[in-house]
């Protein structure tokens, strides 16, 4: 009796431990430390994200270098080395920001055509280029508008703009000019106003019948040495670079947008935040986010402009007094003078040219929902 009743202790301890190696119990299927810790990374999302060191979209840098003054809100940006941040919302990390220095929008286009970029702040004329191209992004809001001056070299033989135009038109050898980028808002700008003052305007040097001859100087550290060695004699470029050739004694500023005939492009809009739409579908919180961030980061340089100037010296190498002649508005708000500019920027890229994809003949209206998403800056900024 004895052996039967052991027989059944030990059937009921084999059988017990057989249902607890095949299911296992509530306290064996825990995930350790280390596997929760790697299942909370994978659910954050990393995103690159470029902007350029001059003052149309290197404000963003302000979350690297002053990261306190925005700790407080809800939602900020928080460095966790150089070239990283954490975006957090409600004390959580919603998604990693890998931050890539980019040479201008050009550069940002083509790593977002590859897939090496998410999003990117830069010339609001690169991503309507790029869209018309076949990239499938969105312009989710302005970021500056103004900011742009057209530069001569110091002994260039007129001072202002219609000087220039008059002298483009009786010299017997065309003016050299160039751009920081092919399809950038300042370069779109210089030969759209020389065109419209009746200057003809090339790309080709052998056509010696051209009154100005434009070049793609790569980028906007070129723009300077460009000038100094004697490469070409005119450039449109952004803040602070104009101001830094002056500073420098090897340019003057011959006409700032406020100054272009027929006061067209009074501080024109011009920058803007980019984004692919396959990022902004998948991560619509995350974008949200980063809109806010943004429009924190530009309303704080648009209302404290010389504490701004004086934390961005460094990352511009250039001295606060320089940064801080800057002409610029900062601003996320969606109003009737962005949208002016939008369509301003279409109609003169289309007399030149410049579309012959998706957006070629094209209404602006048709643009406009194609091209542009406020849906999430209206949500902080509701429309003007």
């Amino acid at each position: 009796m004895k052996k039967k009743k052991w027989n059944l202790i030990l059937l009921l301890m084999l059988m017990m431990f057989t249902v607890t190696a095949c299911g296992g119990t509530a306290e064996e299927a825990k995930p350790t430390a280390e596997e929760t810790a790697t299942e909370e990374n994978a659910e954050i999302p990393e995103l690159t994200v470029g902007w350029n060191n001059e003052l149309h979209t290197g404000n963003m840098h302000l979350a690297f270098l002053k990261p306190e003054l925005f700790e407080k809100n809800n939602i900020h940006l928080k460095p966790v080395n150089d070239q990283q941040l954490e975006l957090i919302k409600d004390g959580k990390t919603i998604a990693r920001i890998n931050f890539t220095l980019v040479k201008g929008a050009s550069e940002s286009v083509t790593m977002m055509t590859q897939g090496h970029m998410d999003m990117a702040y830069g010339s609001s004329t690169a991503y309507m280029t790029a869209y018309d191209s076949g990239l499938d992004c969105s312009i989710l809001c302005p970021v500056q508008s103004g900011g742009v001056a057209i530069v001569a070299e110091k002994d260039a033989p007129y001072n202002t703009f219609e000087e220039l135009c008059d002298h483009a038109k009786e010299t017997e050898k065309p003016i050299t000019a160039g751009y920081h980028s092919p399809i950038s808002s300042p370069r779109i700008v210089l030969e759209y106003a020389l065109r419209d003052q009746g200057v003809k305007v090339t790309e080709d040097t052998a056509d010696h019948e051209a009154d100005v001859v434009m070049s793609d100087l790569k980028g906007l550290s070129n723009l300077i040495p460009s000038m100094s060695s004697g490469q070409v004699e005119l450039w449109a470029g952004p803040v602070p670079n104009p101001q830094n050739a002056e500073a420098q004694g090897i340019g003057k500023i011959i006409a700032t947008l406020d100054q272009l005939p027929e006061g067209k492009w009074v501080d024109f809009p011009c920058c803007t935040m980019n984004i692919r739409n396959d990022v902004k579908e998948k991560y619509p919180e995350v974008v949200e986010a980063l809109v806010q961030a943004t429009t924190d980061i530009h309303d704080y340089a648009q209302n404290n402009r010389e504490d701004t100037a004086e934390a961005l010296t460094e990352f511009f190498g250039l001295e606060k007094e320089v940064l801080m002649e800057n002409d610029t508005t900062y601003s996320t708000k969606v109003n009737d003078q962005f949208i002016n500019g939008m369509k301003t920027y279409y109609e003169a890229m289309s007399e030149m040219d410049k579309f012959t994809g998706r957006l070629k003949d094209r209404n602006f209206d048709d643009v406009l929902k194609e091209v542009f998403d406020f849906t999430y800056v209206e949500k902080i900024n509701p429309a003007e």
